[in-house]
């Protein structure tokens, strides 16, 4: 019975990332964004993730993201001050 169920389950997450496709091509990023959650839960369910180790896992992927973009906002700012100053010495030749 599981098997059988797994199937129609794969079968429903390929047709879900057909249209998931479709949706980006027409620039519907929201209903893209949506399928992709439902099919986010169809794969939990194939692979038996339950709901604890992912939000697990999204704890680590936000803790990561955060650490990541303190990076980011660093580097901006280190390279727009190299920008200005890079300009004014072109204003002194």
């Amino acid at each position: 019975m599981k098997n059988a169920t797994d199937a129609q389950l794969k079968s429903m997450a390929g047709s879900l990332q057909h249209h998931i496709s479709v949706a980006n091509e027409l620039n519907l990023s929201f209903t893209a964004q949506l399928l992709a959650m439902a099919v986010m839960e169809i794969s939990t369910k194939i692979h038996g993730i339950s709901q604890r180790e992912l939000d697990a896992l999204c704890e680590r992927i936000e803790e990561k993201s955060s650490h990541d973009r303190d990076g980011e906002v660093a580097s901006v700012t280190i390279l727009r001050s190299f920008d200005r100053r890079s300009r004014m010495r072109r204003h002194r030749i």
